[in-house]
C-alpha cells in the first residue's frame, strides 16, 4: 500500500471499527435494558415493567392498522403513556425501520405488522426486531403462535359479493368463475405489484395448484388444458419446470381484467353499494363486514367458494431493536393481547389468536371457528423465496 493511501485509510478504518464496535456495545447494552433476548428474564415482573413503562411515557407503534388510534385514549387512561401510532402499510413498516436502523435513528418501539414472510426472512435474522411473549398466554396460544413471533390475529383475503341484489346467494361458486366473460372487468382487488398481501393471496394460489386443477374438472366436467401463452411462459422461465393449473388461472384471470384499486375499504364500498344494477365482485379482507350499513352497504363472502374461501395470514406484534421506550413497548404489546386491548379488532373476520377471545368472538358473531374455515393459509417462506419467479409470471402473463 503506497504511503498516501496508508496515512489516509488508517484513521478511516479505525473510526469505522470503533463505530463498528461502539454500535455492537450500545445494541448489548440495550439488550440488558430492554430484556431481550438472552436477556430475556425466566420470569416477567410486571410491576417493575409498568412502573418503568410510566416513567418512558411514550409508545410508539408502526400499525398495519389505522384501528391503533381506538387505543390511543384508554391506554393513556389506563396507565398514563401516551401511544403515538403511525398507520403504515407492513413492508414499508420494515422497509422504514431498516432504513432509520442503519441510520442510528431509533424511532419505534412496536411493529404491529402483517408481512409474515418479511418478518420470519428480513427482520427477525438481520436483528432488527424481538420477539416478545408475555407471561400467561402459552396456554392460550398454539406453539406457532409465540414463535418465531407472536400473532395477535389471523386475518384473510376473500371474495365477497353483494347481498342485497343477489337474494339468492353468491352469483358464482369457484375461483374458476372470476375468470369467465360474465365477470370480465367485474372482479375489483388490490394491485399484486402495490399490495404484498395482494400478491400472497395470488402466489398461495400458485402453490396450490392440484387443487385448482381439481377444483377446474368439478367446473368443467374436464381436465385442465393449458392455453399457448401459458406454456410460452412456462418455457421461458428460469425457474418454472411446467405449466400447472394454477398458473392457467392466473393467466386467464388476469386476461379478464379485474380492476385494481388501492383501497380494501373502497373496494368493498363498491361490491356493497345497493344503489347499483350490476354489482362487481371483489378480493378484500374478510373484516370488512363491519363496514356494512343497512341501506347503503349490503355484502358478505362466499363461504363455500371452490376450492377454497381465501387465504388466511397472521398478524404479530413485535418489539423494535433499540426500541427507546422499550417497558412502554412491552406493556403495550401485553395489552393488545388482552381483551381489552384486543377490542378495535374484534370484529368479524378478525379471529384472535387467543382461544379464549377467539370463543367469545364466536359465540357473539355467530360465525365458525378460525380453524373450520376452509382457509389457506400464507407460506412465508415459499413467498419469500419465489417472490422474484411470481412477479416474473406475474408480467409475462400480462
Amino acid at each position: 500500500m503506497n504511503s498516501f493511501l496508508k496515512t489516509t485509510l488508517t484513521p478511516i478504518l479505525a473510526v469505522l471499527t470503533i463505530s463498528i464496535t461502539s454500535a455492537a456495545i450500545a445494541d448489548t447494552n440495550w439488550q440488558k435494558v430492554a430484556g431481550v433476548g438472552e436477556f430475556a428474564p425466566k420470569t416477567q415482573d410486571w410491576a417493575t415493567i409498568e412502573s418503568a413503562a410510566r416513567k418512558e411515557g411514550t409508545v410508539v407503534i408502526y400499525s398495519v392498522s389505522s384501528r391503533i388510534a381506538k387505543l390511543v385514549d384508554g391506554f393513556q387512561e389506563k396507565y398514563g403513556i401516551e401511544i403515538i401510532g403511525h398507520d403504515m402499510p407492513s413492508d414499508l413498516q420494515i422497509e422504514k425501520l431498516r432504513r432509520e436502523h442503519t441510520a442510528g435513528i431509533n424511532a419505534v418501539d412496536v411493529l404491529f405488522n402483517s408481512d409474515a414472510p418479511l418478518l420470519l426472512n428480513e427482520a427477525l435474522p438481520n436483528g432488527l426486531v424481538w420477539n416478545f411473549v408475555p407471561d400467561g398466554l402459552s396456554s392460550d396460544l398454539d406453539a406457532g403462535e409465540t414463535q418465531p413471533f407472536l400473532i395477535q390475529r389471523h386475518s384473510s383475503r376473500v371474495v365477497y359479493y353483494n347481498t342485497a341484489l343477489n337474494p339468492n346467494g353468491a352469483p358464482i361458486d369457484s375461483l374458476w368463475d372470476l375468470t369467465s366473460k360474465d365477470w370480465t372487468g367485474r372482479t375489483l382487488l388490490p394491485s399484486p405489484l402495490e399490495d404484498g398481501l395482494s400478491a400472497n393471496f395470488m402466489q398461495t394460489i400458485l402453490n396450490n395448484s392440484d387443487a385448482m386443477a381439481a377444483a377446474y374438472e368439478r367446473e368443467y366436467g374436464q381436465p385442465i388444458t393449458y392455453s399457448e401463452d401459458v406454456i410460452e411462459a412456462v418455457a421461458e422461465s428460469a425457474v418454472i419446470a411446467e405449466p400447472n393449473a394454477s398458473i392457467e388461472w392466473l393467466y386467464r384471470f388476469l386476461a379478464n381484467e379485474p380492476v385494481f384499486m388501492s383501497s380494501t375499504t373502497k373496494i368493498f364500498k363498491n361490491v356493497g353499494d345497493i344503489e347499483q344494477d350490476n354489482p362487481p365482485l371483489g378480493i378484500t379482507t374478510f373484516s370488512k363486514m363491519r363496514k356494512n350499513k343497512k341501506g347503503v352497504y349490503a355484502a358478505a363472502p362466499i363461504y363455500d367458494l371452490d376450492p377454497v374461501f381465501g387465504v388466511s395470514y397472521p398478524t404479530a406484534l413485535v418489539m423494535a431493536d433499540m426500541a427507546p421506550h422499550p417497558n412502554a413497548a412491552k406493556l403495550l404489546i401485553k395489552y393488545m393481547m388482552e381483551a381489552e386491548g384486543f377490542s378495535p379488532w374484534n370484529e368479524p373476520g378478525d379471529f384472535a389468536a387467543r382461544s379464549s377471545i377467539e370463543a367469545v368472538q364466536m359465540d357473539q358473531f355467530k360465525l365458525p371457528s378460525f380453524d373450520a374455515l376452509k382457509l389457506w393459509p400464507i407460506d412465508p417462506e415459499q413467498i419469500y423465496f419465489s417472490k422474484y419467479g411470481f412477479l416474473a409470471l406475474y408480467l409475462g402473463l400480462q
